[in-house]
């Protein structure tokens, strides 16, 4: 690939109190702060969701002012192409082909196939060809963009010309590289002897490459930079300089900040220094010493302990982050002796609203990594806090490599405010339809979900509860809406119906009607958008029944996120064999006689081995916290037999977790529910899966939803 432009250990429990130590000023770059041997950190490297499509095409548009286009090609923010449909593979989840994508699009997509961080692939596209910042590109700056199989002494490989190869197959190797990291020449936890340049003449020097991302960043350009191009970092050094890894350092943090600790000064103790920390919560033991057979990563780690619980080790971290961002920290800890050692790092928002985050930890004598993740929901903040608290006050907590990374949340999945009244809060809700009474109470054991649940009661029919929603939507889409509702009378059943209205230049409405007993029942209405006017979307809850109360609980207003569900226009996007080997095919109604239950499509499937299945799967990342709905209607095709199978949703990407729900059904349509509350993090993709039981039999499907 080218590159154009404690010597002793802790003895005891008793450390030194260190106080708050002040911020420094802000210094322009120097090569003087480059580790040759943590240029970039993991958690940076691969955070694949750190910009959405939007954000860089925003990127690309600012850093083009005028767009020449002398050379015959669009600029990079300009350039589109078609993609193709890959499968999935050891290294990337499956791409989704296109007749157009944009640049912005493609890189994004790539990076959440293949686990990359956008800004890495941004930065690699000016490092090796400049074509970030170019206005007048050309077709063989596009045909090598990435440098992938372009070597400093030999042409580029043919078999890889062109953008979206460039883009996919080198992000593709950069995993490789990590999930074989010991068949390569340059590896993290050790020393590697790195040259300065391809002339071996100029020599070389070791270097102990401390993650996995540096050490992908070597293999793709095995050269160092040599002190003379250090002394120059925006200019050429000597004969003897190479620039490409350099030249990575110093874009990324001049475009995207710090990439090794997201902003956060001594992250890992390099260099003997705890600058930048400081005691939350009253004062703290805390040493820094050096013996790299104990840190997690380089030679120096951080000691600390305390005799007063709840005292914490923290970082001020001057950063701007809008609602839609999502801050990720991760550090490195250990108990120092055999005893475990619990405590919780906690994330914070300040400036605005305060928002927290928080992991709980309990760790051994073996290094465990620990993640939170501050999804920033309610206000921009000007400062993010990093606390490390300890909670046990026998034994010494170590720490190691803190990062601090700065990318976008998940998308909201439920629009509603307060949803389930938690904290007694009603949030937006309001009296929809002429006033009614309304409580709330705190009652754990009576709650559908968490502590709190509301209560509603009218003397007149009709009268109801809602809340207006401002959204931007486009026709096509599908938005349901679900509470969880029963009586508070074990003698008398409610009815009424929940109503889902879109609000613009016309109004229009879904109802499903319902009676509720004593047992909690969720109730759902779906709403097709099809009117671009609409601007808000109102969630009501109507009662029929008076003089009785209702209570509700866990509501969730969300978009459905499945693709061709309906199977529309003949469409299967998506769609594929889950567990072992099915039939599948879409069927017009028109053609076949039978009946879609919407629209003009249905799809079918068998198969003659039970347990395989259909499967829908659809990239999400998802919060903890999130409640996924999937749901499909189905249909025995010979309507003198049943069909059987079981419905399941998963939550992939990270620690799996699923649901399901077993069914049987006849002749006629029926509505197959199943419901996925998220309790782990990191999930990728949702996937919706129909598993087989029945054989010699076929299943009609239509109308599947993710919400």
């Amino acid at each position: 690939m080218t590159a154009a432009l404690g010597a002793a250990l802790l003895a005891t429990t008793m450390l030194v109190a260190v106080g708050t130590v002040a911020p420094p000023a802000a210094n322009a770059l120097s090569g003087s702060s480059f580790s040759p041997g943590n240029i970039i950190s993991d958690s940076t490297f691969f955070n694949s969701g750190s910009m959405n499509s939007d954000g860089v095409q925003s990127f690309l548009n600012g850093k083009v002012a005028s767009c020449a286009a002398s050379n015959g090609q669009p600029c990079l923010r300009n350039y589109s192409q078609s993609t193709p449909t890959l499968p999935a593979n050891s290294y990337c989840r499956a791409y989704s082909g296109s007749a157009s994508e944009s640049a912005a699009q493609l890189i994004t997509k790539v990076s959440l196939a293949c686990g990359i961080n956008p800004q890495v692939l941004l930065v690699m596209l000016e490092k090796e060809q400049g074509l970030v910042s170019s206005s007048s590109p050309t077709a063989t700056m596009y045909n090598a963009a990435l440098g992938f199989l372009c070597t400093d002494s030999a042409p580029c490989d043919p078999a890889y010309a062109g953008f979206f190869n460039q883009v996919y197959s080198a992000a593709r190797q950069f995993q490789s590289y990590t999930q074989n990291s010991s068949s390569w020449a340059y590896q993290p936890g050790r020393i590697n002897n790195i040259l300065y340049n391809p002339n071996t003449a100029c020599g070389s020097s070791p270097v102990y490459i401390q993650n996995q991302a540096t050490a992908n960043l070597y293999i793709y350009t095995p050269y160092q930079p040599n002190a003379a191009a250090l002394a120059n970092l925006y200019g050429t050094g000597d004969g003897c300089s190479a620039y490409g890894n350099r030249n990575f350092w110093v874009l990324f943090s001049s475009w995207f900040g710090d990439p090794t600790g997201g902003g956060l000064r001594s992250p890992g103790f390099e260099g003997g220094t705890s600058d930048g920390w400081f005691s939350s919560n009253g004062d703290l033991n805390r040493a820094v010493y050096r013996d790299p057979a104990t840190a997690q990563s380089g030679s120096y780690y951080m000691a600390t302990n305390t005799a007063v619980p709840g005292r914490a080790n923290s970082q001020d971290v001057a950063r701007q982050v809008s609602v839609g961002d999502q801050v990720t920290v991760s550090v490195w800890l250990r108990s120092a002796f055999s005893m475990p050692f619990s405590g919780a790092v906690t994330v914070w928002g300040l400036g605005g609203q305060t928002e927290a985050a928080q992991t709980p930890f309990t760790v051994t004598d073996t290094w465990q990594q620990v993640t939170v993740k501050l999804p920033v929901r309610q206000s921009a903040h000007s400062t993010i806090r990093l606390d490390i608290y300890l909670y046990s006050t026998a034994g010494t907590l170590d720490i190691d490599s803190a990062s601090m990374a700065f990318g976008l949340a998940p998308p909201v999945q439920n629009l509603l405010s307060y949803p389930s009244f938690e904290g007694g809060q009603w949030g937006l809700w309001q009296a929809g339809n002429g006033f009614l009474n309304r409580a709330f109470y705190k009652d754990s054991s009576v709650a559908e979900s968490g502590d709190y649940y509301a209560a509603s009661n009218t003397a007149v029919p009709g009268r109801s509860l809602a809340q207006q929603i401002n959204v931007s939507v486009a026709v096509g889409e599908r938005y349901s809406f679900s509470m969880w509702l029963k009586s508070s009378d074990p003698n008398t059943p409610i009815s009424g119906s929940l109503a889902l209205w879109g609000l613009g230049s016309h109004y229009s409405a879904a109802q499903t009607p319902y009676t509720v007993g004593s047992s909690w029942q969720k109730v759902t209405v779906s709403y097709d958008i099809t009117d671009a006017s609409v601007t808000q979307l109102k969630p009501e809850i109507y009662l029929s029944t008076t003089n009785t109360t209702l209570y509700l609980d866990n509501g969730i207003l969300s978009r459905n996120i499945a693709p061709s569900g309906g199977f529309e226009n003949n469409s299967a996007s998506g769609w594929g064999p889950g567990n072992g080997t099915v039939n599948f095919v879409v069927y017009n109604s028109a053609q076949t006689g039978v009946a879609s239950k919407f629209g003009s499509y249905f799809a079918a499937t068998n198969t003659q081995a039970p347990g395989s299945s259909l499967a829908l799967t659809v990239a999400r990342q998802t919060t903890v916290g999130d409640d996924f709905t999937g749901e499909v209607w189905l249909r025995s095709a010979d309507p003198a037999k049943t069909f059987s199978g079981t419905l399941a949703l998963w939550g992939l990407g990270g620690a799996t977790e699923g649901a399901s729900v077993p069914f049987t059904v006849g002749a006629d349509w029926t509505l197959v529910r199943v419901d996925l509350p998220i309790g782990k993090p990191d999930h990728t993709d949702l996937k919706l899966e129909i598993y087989e039981s029945s054989t010699n039999n076929t299943l009609f499907v239509d109308g599947a939803q993710i919400y």
